[in-house]
């Protein structure tokens, strides 16, 4: 869901070793004939899905554990959850038949449509609400901005030419391939432009503008709301206070005039970020994608993973008047091609 916040971070292929699976009961594998007779016909034994382990995979899965209880129930099946080193090796994994379903950033799954045949059934809804509950007002994507600290010299985006500027690391989506098209397509390109370095998270990167370590940087709203709420940096936040909604540049024009000395402020917001997807191989059983995909949809009415997981499941294909919900990762895909980028080279990073 940024579900966790950070999103971030992307895609690849990576060796299937590199993949932590715990192995466990009989599994189909490769497409099943449905029986009318029984609307479970072909499905799997064990549900198995793949997530990227990050810094703390032993974390990882134990934030999936209220996901682990809904799919089990609603399923009737057990469900093992699983950790890969890299985007790239749960996306192998996939490949390899050795897991049914997947959640990662939304490069790692054009990465896995393109080698793995996945399908996204539903995408994930975050909330940085104190008192989390569902609001179906919330939109299934992000934005990722462009920061600096009042008075040090940068206003626009040209006054980043030749200065310091954070990325997060090379495979994030908000805190570097979104923000670096949104800056080539304003006629800056960050590789000749600026004097750029990884910071190799969002925290970090946020952090080094803050203690004015590098003059300007990026990441996405939700982080620099987070770390304003805890009190790590103090932000020119938007009127209302809110993140994810789409902001004119006059709005922004308006607040940095506004913002005291000092304090983190936006120059820029980038073009519309969609949130991470929970997808499942096409060859499996429709009966058995319908009911994940019901099982998903199920929790916005559930109080008690809302909050511990702070967001929901959606699918916004008819609401947005998308064909099917992998349409809506389209963009992605425009920024994969403007780019050059190899995303199974990036998945490894």
């Amino acid at each position: 869901m940024k579900l966790p916040v950070r999103l971030l971070a992307l895609l690849g292929a990576a060796m299937l070793a590199a993949f932590v699976v715990s192995c466990g009961g009989s599994h189909s594998g490769g497409s099943a004939k449905e029986n009318p007779s029984d609307p479970k016909a072909g499905w799997p034994k064990t549900f198995r899905v793949g997530l990227f382990g990050g810094d703390d995979a032993d974390a990882t899965i134990l934030n999936a554990n209220p996901l682990k209880k809904v799919l089990e129930a609603k399923l009737g099946i057990p469900v093992e959850i699983s950790t890969g080193t890299s985007y790239g090796a749960v996306v192998e994994a996939m490949r390899n038949n050795k897991i049914e379903g997947m959640q990662g950033g939304p490069f790692a799954y054009v990465l896995g449509v393109q080698e793995a045949k996945a399908e996204a059934i539903a995408t994930t809804i975050s909330t940085t609400a104190k008192e989390p509950k569902y609001d179906e007002a919330l939109l299934p994507y992000y934005y990722s901005v462009i920061v600096t600290r009042k008075g040090s010299g940068i206003k626009t985006l040209n006054d980043l030419k030749g200065k310091g500027f954070a990325f997060v690391d090379p495979a994030s989506a908000s805190g570097h391939l979104a923000p670096k098209t949104y800056l080539i397509k304003n006629g800056i390109n960050p590789d000749k432009d600026m004097q750029t370095v990884f910071a190799g998270s969002h925290p970090t990167s946020l952090l080094s503008v803050w203690n004015s370590k590098t003059p300007a940087g990026a990441t996405f709203e939700g982080n620099l709301k987070n770390l304003a709420d805890s009190g790590q940096v103090k932000w020119c936040s938007y009127p209302d206070g809110k993140v994810g909604i789409k902001r004119t540049d006059d709005e922004l024009k308006k607040l940095y005039d506004s913002c005291p000395d000092g304090n983190i402020v936006i120059i820029a917001q980038t073009d519309a970020i969609p949130n991470s997807p929970f997808s499942v191989r096409q060859d499996l059983p429709a009966t058995f994608k319908a009911a994940v995909r019901d099982a998903l949809l199920s929790v916005k009415d559930d109080p008690a993973f809302i909050t511990a997981r702070k967001g929901w499941y959606a699918d916004p294909s008819t609401t947005l008047g998308l064909k099917n919900l992998d349409t809506m990762y389209n963009p992605l895909r425009d920024i994969a091609k403007l780019l050059n980028l190899d995303l199974k080279q990036l998945a490894e990073q």
